[in-house]
């Protein structure tokens, strides 16, 4: 079973300097993050505002808080069909690769491109524009010990588990990876359970030992198929099944790192036992004087003086004051 670092996206606590955001993520008890300058931090509109003093503060910031870079997440358009666009773009990822390395960051990320940002491109040529653009990329991370991780989102360029298999077949770079946002593989038409547990089995069998982070959020979908935020109780995502996918990752993949993409807090109050393997979703809460089960995956949150087990972690029975 591989093991979980949970950590927080940087942008989720809002534009700040270095110093703030990494201050209130260790603040919120996190020990790692995702940091997209761009979308992060003050003062930073482009990759061309990442200036060596900039890293100097980040690293600084990073020894007083204790909170690594996971992620350097560096958003490019990675699959503009239109050379001068894409070139363009490139160009942008490999300005952050001796940042990401000055970071010691445990990889670059990045999405895809979202297709509705060229409609008269196929995915097909979006698809072929993201493999040459990865294969200028990849040989620059090779020489300088950065990971690359791409990320699938159902409706950009590389937007299925077959995409990702395709995708690293092809590039086999062994410093190409996978970021794996859960939410993000499920669009309308597959967001039933049974379409979801497909979907885990293909990301487990294929790829697995190439996950180095995951993101989890809240989201369902209207009944004209629009996208929206919500909790994570009343999301749609077949959690408990990604869940189960997750666990099962080889021992080689236990740097896995595990974000959660809202800034909520968890809150343990007091006299509270938590076994081995549990993991707390952000936002929860688990109330005095209760026992978590090991191995839980905890989804909603426990009232005090209960016993909760199992993924989803359930109440089993309500435990007498004089128990504890």
């Amino acid at each position: 079973m591989s093991e979980f670092i949970v950590g927080a996206r940087g942008h989720d606590f809002g534009r700040r300097s270095v110093e703030e955001l990494l201050s209130s993520i260790g603040d919120a008890g996190f020990c790692c993050t995702q940091l997209a300058y761009t979308k992060a931090v003050e003062g930073v509109k482009s990759y061309a505002d990442v200036t060596p003093e900039l890293v100097a503060a980040t690293n600084a910031a990073v020894q007083k808080s204790g909170v690594s870079i996971a992620v350097d997440g560096t958003y490019v358009e990675l699959s503009y069909a239109d050379e001068d666009k894409r070139r363009a773009e490139v160009a942008k990822a490999l300005s952050q690769v001796p940042v990401a390395k000055a970071l010691r960051a445990g990889c670059m990320g990045s999405e895809t491109t979202n297709m509705a940002k060229q409609p008269t491109v196929s995915r097909r040529e979006a698809q072929e524009a993201l493999l040459r653009s990865l294969g200028e990329i990849l040989p620059v991370c090779e020489e300088q010990g950065v990971l690359f991780a791409v990320e699938c989102v159902y409706y950009h360029a590389m937007n299925t588990p077959e995409a990702v298999k395709m995708v690293l077949d092809t590039i086999a770079s062994p410093n190409l990876r996978v970021i794996c946002d859960l939410a993000n593989y499920v669009g309308p038409e597959n967001a039933s359970v049974d379409a979801q547990r497909r979907l885990w089995d293909k990301v487990g069998s294929w790829y697995s030992d190439k996950i180095v982070a995951v993101h989890f959020k809240g989201q369902n979908f209207k009944p004209d198929g629009t996208l929206y935020s919500t909790s994570l109780e009343d999301s749609c995502v077949d959690y408990k099944g990604g869940f189960e996918m997750l666990r099962a990752l080889p021992i080689s993949a236990a740097a896995l790192l595990f974000f959660r993409t809202k800034a909520l807090p968890i809150t343990i109050e007091d006299n509270v036992w938590i076994g081995g393997g549990t993991i707390v979703l952000p936002g929860i809460t688990i109330g005095r004087n209760s026992v978590i089960g090991a191995g839980s995956v905890v989804t909603k949150s426990i009232p005090t003086y209960s016993v909760a087990v199992g993924n989803p972690c359930r109440v089993i029975r309500e435990l007498p004051k004089e128990d504890l």
